[in-house]
């Protein structure tokens, strides 16, 4: 009787493409969180010396001029639902060349802003704390976010969702307190700007929506993409556009544009939401929003490191990155993305200089947004019969 050979059960196959576990709510809270953070809690002190009382104005001009890429994005992610965003979308309409510049552009400009937004948990951090390095703080923070990411995007999409609501609930108080307190005198010249202040400070704060497209990146993981990502990405921007017009006019209307200007030897204030609610309700006001701030700009950094991680999967897919950069670890994320993603943070934020690099990343996002805009028209021209945006 020949002899039987055990059956060896094989090993699980391995997950080669990422689960979809992201629903409307986690795309609009990934959308948001990664938008209000900077853009809000740092920049308009900055922008406040650039175009004085029509700061608000400038930042209604920027999202004007970001819908343009908002539309091209949103029709290419939805016809195009794969992980590495603009990546993906060039490398299909314009070639592997192209391709390549807009990951490795974008996974960049990703990595400097979310590098940014973690350095902003110093600045204000600092107000009460001066002894602290935020370098090293920036560091764990982003260690921090990276475990989260390993766990999964529904836990990454859930803490953004956490994240965003008490955020919400604290720039309610700081939008409704301060409308109560304004004064109408300080928004006298916000319809009367010097048209060159106005026009080149919209162009600093477009950085403030770039944000808005990093739920691209992540459109593979979206349940029911041709709903719920356009969906909840106007509702993002909806929501920004909202927060940043009527926020801005409160530091207008309740401290003044020239405060907030004179501060840093005319370079702007760093940290203006303090300032504001320190105005509007003394040191516990500042209290609050520093935590406000604190909650923004680690939703920010969260969803950047989501998104940015995605990038070396894509790229590691179609063998322009080494093979293991394209795999799945057990638990259906990127493993090697997040973690080369979270070292490049770690060495941004404890080597580099913020300022210069916030520049260099707003000014490759905008090429980036052009691109984007460019790859559509070629997918419309070329008249591709499975190039069906939802």
């Amino acid at each position: 009787m020949p002899a039987v050979e055990p059956t060896i059960p094989s090993a699980p196959a391995k997950p080669t493409k990422l689960e979809k576990q992201l629903g409307l709510w986690d795309v609009y809270a990934l959308a948001t969180g990664a938008t209000l953070s900077s853009g809000f809690f740092l920049l308009p002190g900055l922008a406040a010396a650039g175009a004085g009382a029509a700061m608000p104005l400038s930042y209604l001009l920027a999202a004007l001029i970001v819908l343009p890429g908002l539309f091209s994005s949103v029709e290419l992610t939805t016809a195009m639902p794969k992980a590495g965003g603009i990546y993906y979308f060039l490398d299909r309409s314009m070639g592997p060349l192209v391709g390549t510049i807009g990951g490795f552009g974008t996974w960049i400009a990703l990595v400097l802003k979310s590098s940014f937004a973690l350095i902003g948990v110093g600045a204000y951090l600092q107000l009460f704390f001066p002894q602290l390095q935020f370098g090293p703080i920036a560091a764990v923070l982003a260690v921090l976010l990276g475990v989260v990411n390993y766990f999964g995007a529904k836990k990454s999409g859930s803490a953004q969702v956490f994240l965003l609501i008490a955020l919400f609930f604290l720039l309610l108080w700081f939008c409704g307190v301060g409308v109560m307190q304004i004064e109408v005198g300080r928004l006298a010249g916000i319809f009367e700007p010097e048209s060159a202040g106005l026009i080149s400070t919209a162009g600093l704060v477009i950085i403030s929506y770039m944000g808005l497209t990093k739920v691209a990146s992540v459109a593979e993981e979206v349940k029911d993409p041709e709903r719920n990502l356009p969906l909840g990405t106007f509702l993002a921007f909806a929501t920004v556009v909202l927060v940043y017009v009527v926020g801005t006019a409160v530091m207008i209307g309740v401290t003044g544009a020239d405060v907030l200007a004179a501060a840093d030897d005319g370079h702007g204030d760093l940290t203006p939401v303090a300032t504001v609610a320190r105005d509007l309700a003394g040191p516990n006001g500042a209290l609050v929003m520093t935590i406000a701030a604190l909650l923004a700009v680690s939703s920010g950094a969260n969803a950047g490191i989501l998104s940015a991680s995605r990038y070396p999967l894509a790229m590691g897919r179609d063998r322009l990155l080494p093979e293991f950069f394209g795999a799945v670890g057990a638990r259906g994320t990127p493993t090697v993305g997040i973690l080369s993603t979270v070292a490049v943070i770690v060495f941004c934020v404890t080597v580099f200089d913020p300022t210069g690099i916030a520049k260099l990343a707003s000014a490759f996002k905008l090429v980036m947004f052009a691109l984007g805009c460019l790859a559509v028209i070629v997918m419309r021209e070329s008249r591709i019969e499975s190039y069906d945006p939802g």
